[in-house]
């Protein structure tokens, strides 16, 4: 169910897309315009669909966007994987041109709908398992973990150059906020 369209119904598609008529949209750019290169319908869940959908359609010298559809929603409706594919042997002109126009295809998408956001020069960083592998990334940093290297950077940074009061509460504070984790295990 290849099809290409006129620039104009990228806007129509999206909302099919919306919609959850699809699994898969290929975005390419064609004369400054953002078209629909290809799409497909969803066959079985996100997982099984996921390589057979996504990995024939990744070209070795041409970027392009992929958007996914997951079988999870939020408020807003499907969630999406967004897939900016900038393989390493692109023109550097075609790579400039998908970098610079990730952020308009994501506002004409809606940012809302999607999930997650993946950068791929080979097709190991954007196959199914590549994805997970970001996944686990994403979340590898625990909230108190990242909390507290946060508060170390803070710590570091700034009270050598503060009046020791400011230095001094502040590492207190960190201190305070060390123990309580110890105690909360």
């Amino acid at each position: 169910s290849s099809h290409n369209s006129t620039s104009g119904s990228v806007k129509d598609t999206f909302v099919g897309a919306r919609n959850g008529q699809y699994r898969l949209l290929k975005i390419v750019i064609d004369n400054e315009q953002l078209v629909v290169g290809s799409s497909r319908q969803p066959v079985g869940s996100w997982e099984r669909d996921y390589d057979s959908f996504v990995l024939p359609l990744l070209e070795d010298k041409q970027p392009c966007y992929i958007l996914y559809r997951l079988d999870s929603q939020n408020a807003q409706g499907y969630e999406w994987i967004f897939i900016a594919w900038s393989p390493d042997h692109s023109p550097v002109r075609q790579k400039m041109l998908y970098a610079a126009t990730r952020a308009t295809l994501k506002k004409e998408f809606g940012g809302g709908h999607i999930k997650d956001e993946v950068f791929g020069t080979v097709q190991d960083d954007v196959s199914l398992n590549g994805y997970k592998k970001y996944l686990i990334s994403q979340s590898s940093p625990a909230p108190l973990t990242a909390a507290e290297e946060e508060l170390r950077q803070i710590k570091i940074n700034e009270v050598p150059t503060m009046s020791s009061g400011m230095g001094a509460k502040l590492g207190a504070e960190f201190q305070m906020y060390r123990s309580k984790k110890l105690f909360l295990g």
